[in-house]
This record gives C-alpha cells, structure tokens and sequence, in this order.
C-alpha cells in the first residue's frame, strides 16, 4: 500500500516510522511511504507557504498553490489516482470503520496542515476530510501518523499475527477483554485507593506480610485464565469484553456485532447493574 504525506515538519513523521512495525514494514516494502516537504514545491527564493488571511484576522493560513503543485507532482510520480485525505477538525471522525475502508485504497495522500489552516481553494483537490477527536492541534502531523498507524495494520504482512488485528477492540463494536502475564501474582506495597478496583478482572486481595504498615496487596490472575479449560476462558473473555464496553463506551453496543452468547450474556450484566440501581 503507498503513502504520500504533506508536511511543512518532515522530521516530525519521517522519525517516528523508523522505528517499530510501521518501521518494518516500510522497511520490507509491504508499506510505501513518502514523506514530502511542502516547501519544495514552492517558487520563490525564500520558500514561503502561507500567507495571512484576506479578511483580516490572526494566524497565517497555507497557500493553495504549493499544495497543488504537490498533488501533481505525486500524481505524476505514482502514476495512479489519487486519495487525498485532509487533516481537519472539521473533518469527519475517524474510526477503525474508517481506517478499515481505506485499506482498501491503492495510494492515499495525507495533507498535514498548520496555521489557520488550509486555503478552503485546497478542498478542490480533496478526496476526505477527517479528524482524530473533538481537540486542536498545532498541526496535522500527529493526526496523519495516527491514521497511517491504525490503516496500516490492516495492510497483510504489516502485523506479524493477523488474528490479533481482526481481534482489536472496535473491530466488532466492543472493547478489548483484560489481558494478563507471567506471574501469576504480583505483590505491591501499598494500600488501594477508593479510585482503584479490579472491575472484576485482577483478584485483589491483601497480606500483612513484609512489615509494610499499609500491608500488602496482591493482584492475582483470575482462575479461570489458568484452568487450562477453553470454552471458560473463551466465554468469561466474551464477558469482559462486555462489562468493559457497557461500562466505559455504552454507546459501541447500539452498532456492536454480537452473537447469541454475548447477546445472553449482555442481558445478564444489565440485569445485574440494574439490581444494583
């Protein structure tokens, strides 16, 4: 899969993919990525990008004539149509929906912008506009590596286990269950907070050994993850994948592709909170 990004910062995005999966894949060729310096595709001895805004106000806003040279240039490069996505808070969110849909593009452009913004000439040229969240930047840059992250990993051979990506929380509209390590048990010195609770995922559970004055908490794996019985373990996953999304993101479950146990399952876990009310 091929990438272009636009950016008057190269360093802010070439740094960051020469290292980690991303790293390696561009690294083996799986991923093509180009990062291209907004400044070279200017005209005049000083480089200049932008300009201030006709109408008055504060800020400097990115010209629409470097950015136009730049999109033919790739285009001339690549040799094949383009999709150009706009970093903008006016865009559209940006979901693992969305990321997953343009995996299935053959070339994508991402224009970081800076400033005020961009000239609104430059949304001629623009295939989609997205944002990564309800906030400002101070530029694009961050934005167009987190959507080259998350539409990477759909990209075959950029992620070493494949199931572990069709697993991801969002794929289906849940969060992802608790994941546990070697030991089975960890010990710390120190007493809980009330903001601290195991959401009945980690055992707690508490000792007055090691003459700590606040005792001993242990955190231990749950049982069920060390019983060795699969169809447990699978349906207590299923569980905590849902506890965590009624309690944290209950608005992914109107849209969460769920099967007959989860449906049971979810049902049970209303029915409880509700007990409780």
């Amino acid at each position: 899969m091929t990438f272009d990004i636009v950016t008057i910062f190269p360093a802010m995005i070439e740094q960051p993919l020469a290292a980690g999966i991303l790293g390696r894949a561009i690294e083996r060729g799986t991923l093509d990525v180009k990062v291209r310096d907004l400044r070279d595709f200017t005209t005049d001895r000083h480089r200049v990008v932008d300009d201030v805004p006709y109408g008055g106000g504060p800020g400097m806003v990115l010209k629409p004539e470097p950015i136009f040279r730049a999109l033919d240039a790739i285009e001339a490069e690549r040799g094949v149509p383009l999709t150009v996505v706009m970093m903008s808070p006016q865009g559209r969110r940006f979901t693992q929906a969305e990321a997953q849909r343009l995996c299935g593009v053959e070339h994508i452009v991402l224009l970081c912008g800076r400033y005020e913004g961009f000239d609104d000439r430059v949304r001629e040229r623009v295939t989609d506009e997205l944002s990564i969240g309800d906030y400002v930047l101070t530029g694009g840059e961050l934005p167009a590596l987190v959507i080259l992250d998350a539409v990477a990993r759909f990209v075959p051979g950029v992620v070493g286990d494949e199931q572990s990506v069709a697993e991801d929380s969002f794929t289906r509209g849940l969060l992802d269950f608790p994941q546990f390590t070697r030991p089975a048990e960890v010990r710390i010195r120190r007493a809980p907070t009330a903001a601290e609770g195991s959401g009945g995922s980690a055992i707690a559970r508490f000792s007055s050994e090691g003459g700590s004055l606040s005792g001993e908490r242990v955190l231990a794996v749950p049982d069920v993850l060390l019983s060795g019985n699969h169809a447990e373990i699978r349906r207590w996953r299923k569980r905590e994948a849902l506890s965590r999304t009624l309690d944290r993101r209950p608005d992914r479950l109107a849209a969460a592709t769920l099967d007959d146990e989860e449906i049971e399952l979810l049902r049970e876990l209303k029915g409880a909170r509700h007990g409780r009310d």
